[in-house]
């Protein structure tokens, strides 16, 4: 791997933790729920309006957690293995920092969970029950539980804070970098729950540890702490990704799909594997802007500053809000999928090339993991296209509940589209057993695709 694909790549990665640490789990944000389980307690059932709000504060942590979780497996080839071997030791480190800051979170956020719930059985029996609607799988709070009291997990965290003392020095200049000194804050709010966590377990399985000492004798330096840090989250990124699936949306489809493609266009995706899916409504979770080129844009009058401008060069063509944030990405990251469908806005050049500046003006800005439409200093995906195209012409979008968050979900976007409400349809991919289908077809196919299991 390249200096400066490394490089990119951490910068993101500290970009998706700051989107994420704000949102997890505290003592005030989760009051309500914490209350809600007192009483449940004590009565021996949770009342509807209480099953709720537990169960969606539950779907909303998981989510986060899973985005942490894959933070740390994307910055694993940065950390060990052979392509992490060209690179600087500043930069493994600095990709070691972000890793370990969101291993102390995650840690901090499941104790809190833990101490908060596991000592009322009905809201562990409530919490460990499956959702459907949030696509939570049974006995999630259990495996959390379990995370935290075992002690070869907790061993391997020993192992990543002894290697962050001995790279005291090199973290430390990490505090001039502006991207990482918010990495480095994180990490010392965090770092106090991930200490404790080792001293009471080291309390209770000192005589656990030569196993543990005869394996780690087979490792060092960064291939060892990240092998730490790897098979505490991998465990959970195994069970909801295919390590091995390729993605059925290949070059040549995304060749194909460039030559149709117009600024202003929505792409709407899917991912068979995605942890981005989970917790997300609906069968197509995800959109994104396709903006076109920097000669489409110029001639279309879209306005932009200098800094943006700068920013995305002729080789972008999509501006995508994801967990690293609202960003200038390439159409073959964008198309890094296995399903997605492309709908286009009903509209006149100068309404797309003022709705097209609004949109660059939200580059930039971290992900909002609260799903709070009422906020624009943090956007979700959607919420993105929703900013852009509201109040158009005659476009009006009306924000619905969807799993417990009021928003414009990827697949309320789509409504519009297959009604002909200010969208049309363009063309669909990799459905229903079908590869590529233009329009007209495509519409009937997309309705076919997600409502039916509504």
């Amino acid at each position: 791997m390249k200096n400066a694909e490394a490089d990119e790549l951490i910068r993101r990665a500290a970009r998706s933790l700051r989107s994420v640490a704000p949102s997890l789990p505290t003592l005030e944000t989760l009051q309500r729920e914490i209350a809600d389980g007192d009483l449940a307690m004590e009565r021996g059932y949770f009342l509807p309006d209480e099953d709720e709000r537990v169960r969606q504060a539950f779907a909303k942590y998981l989510g986060l957690r899973a985005a942490l979780h894959q933070t740390i497996a994307e910055l694993e080839p940065l950390i060990r293995g052979e392509a992490a071997g060209a690179l600087t030791s500043e930069r493994q480190t600095a990709a070691f920092s972000v890793a370990f800051a969101s291993a102390a979170v995650l840690v901090r956020a499941a104790t809190f969970l833990v101490d908060s719930f596991a000592g009322k059985k009905t809201a562990w029996r409530k919490l460990d029950e499956a959702e459907p609607r949030f696509g939570i799988p049974r006995k999630q709070f259990t495996r959390i539980y379990r995370s935290l009291t075992s002690p070869y997990n907790v061993w391997r965290i020993h192992d990543a804070c002894h290697f962050a003392k001995e790279r005291a020095g090199e973290l430390a200049r990490l505090a001039d970098d502006p991207e990482m000194a918010p990495v480095l804050h994180i990490l010392e709010r965090n770092r106090e729950s991930v200490d404790a966590l080792t001293r009471a377990s080291f309390a209770r399985n000192q005589l656990k540890y030569r196993l543990h000492s005869l394996l780690r004798r087979q490792r060092s330096g960064f291939d060892q702490v990240m092998f730490a840090l790897m098979e505490v989250s991998g465990r959970v990124v195994s069970e909801i990704t295919n390590p091995f699936h390729e993605k059925r949306v290949t070059s040549a489809v995304i060749a194909k799909v460039g030559e149709l493609l117009q600024p202003g266009d929505v792409i709407v995706t899917r991912h068979d594997d995605a942890m981005s899916n989970l917790f997300l409504p609906g069968f197509w979770p995800h959109g994104a802007l396709y903006i076109g080129s920097l000669q489409e844009r110029d001639a279309l009058g879209v306005r932009v500053d200098d800094e943006r401008r700068a920013a995305s060069g002729d080789d972008v063509r999509v501006l995508e809000a994801k967990k690293d944030g609202v960003l200038f990405r390439t159409l073959e990251e964008t198309l890094r999928v296995d399903s997605f469908v492309v709908i286009r806005p009903r509209l006149g050049r100068e309404a797309l090339a003022e709705a097209l500046s609004r949109a660059l003006t939200h580059a930039g800005k971290l992900y909002d993991f609260e799903f709070d439409f009422s906020r624009a200093d943090r956007l979700v995906c959607t919420e993105l296209i929703y900013r852009a195209y509201h109040g158009a012409q005659e476009l009006r979008f009306s924000l619905r509940e969807r799993a417990g968050r009021v928003c414009l979900s990827a697949e309320d976007l789509l409504d519009y589209a297959v009604e002909g409400q200010g969208f049309e349809v363009i063309a669909i991919y990799g459905v229903l057993g079908k590869s590529w289908v233009p329009a007209p077809g495509a519409t009937q196919l997309l309705a076919a695709s997600y409502r039916a299991n509504r």
